[in-house]
């Protein structure tokens, strides 16, 4: 077994073990915190770094890999929507900042990211295969590597790891933690699916018919504020809200691929309400309700079907 500190280990030896997978669910267990991917891949290389290979049992991957592999940030490299990223920033002297991240969005010019941790998106430029941009990029990412390499302090090692050997570390523990059951992913952060507390029916349905009112597909924690009662606190009540909304596609669709889902009703909410204003059947001119009538739930079903359920209630 080579040593952590040699490109050999993480290039041909490294492996994803099941106490890596217990590590990481013990640190969730214990903060009720969902952690992205960033974190728990520093804490895997660190550990790695710190106490020498991990000789526990491999954990045993699907055979049909992963969906999108891991790169480090190119700015002449082609790039879509979802592509995972592995990105570094300057924080001082000798302090580089590297963070796993997701492609928002790409220009001609600019790549949208969301990296772990950061509310706001980054803006990254991209050039020219070949440019002179393109080339200083890469010179700068082989020197910090470099110098972070040959340092002994442990926390700049692990930026040399995370630059040079990231995209396989990153990559097996994602696919790892994909294929384990106790595992759930939200908008690039992990959580535990029994520690998730899921909406009830009442909660479920104030959303629905909050959503009426809602003009864009909005995010899942853009969701919290119209569970009435409010949900779980924390991290437990918005993967629950998660998992619940996907379980029940008859009315929450994602309108968007990927692990960032912004959700919008599809389906008439559940259950009766009371009408604002009057409304007739633009086709047949037969009147569906008056003010202030309670409105049944096939009521509530056609005035859904042509679309004025949300100018009624």
């Amino acid at each position: 077994m080579a040593d952590p500190f040699s490109d050999r280990y993480w290039t041909d030896e490294f492996t994803v073990t099941v106490a890596d997978l217990e590590r990481i669910e013990n640190r969730i267990r214990e903060t009720c915190k969902a952690q992205d991917m960033t974190t728990l891949g520093e804490r895997v290389i660190r550990g790695r770094l710190a106490h020498g290979a991990d000789m526990s049992e491999t954990v045993q991957l699907p055979a049909e890999g992963r969906v999108r592999r891991f790169r480090v940030w190119d700015p002449a490299g082609e790039w879509h929507v979802g592509d995972p990223v592995i990105t570094t920033r300057v924080l001082g002297r000798h302090s580089h900042d590297v963070k796993v991240g997701e492609i928002a969005s790409v220009k001609s010019d600019r790549a949208t990211i969301w990296l772990d941790g950061i509310r706001d998106p980054a803006i990254y430029l991209r050039a020219k295969p070949g440019s002179d941009r393109a080339k200083n990029w890469y010179a700068s990412i082989r020197a910090i590597v470099l110098a972070e390499s040959e340092s002994p302090e442990l926390g700049r090692q692990l930026t040399a790891v995370s630059l040079s050997h990231g995209a396989r570390v990153f990559a097996l523990l994602q696919d790892a933690l994909r294929a384990d059951e106790r595992f759930v992913r939200l908008a690039g952060r992990w959580f535990l699916r029994d520690l998730a507390v899921r909406p009830s029916a009442d909660q479920l349905r104030a959303l629905a018919w909050a959503m009426l009112k809602l003009d864009q597909p909005t995010p899942t924690d853009g969701l919290v504020e119209y569970v009435e009662p409010p949900l779980a606190a924390g991290d437990a009540g918005l993967f629950g809200l998660y998992l619940a909304m996907r379980e029940h596609l008859e009315l929450f669709e994602n309108a968007d691929p990927g692990q960032r889902p912004r959700w919008r009703l599809i389906g008439p909410p559940p259950g009766c309400c009371t009408a604002t204003c009057a409304a007739y059947d633009p086709e047949s001119y037969v009147v569906f309700c008056l003010p202030d009538e309670a409105l049944q739930p096939e009521t509530v079903q056609r005035l859904w079907e042509v679309g004025l359920l949300p100018a009624v209630v």
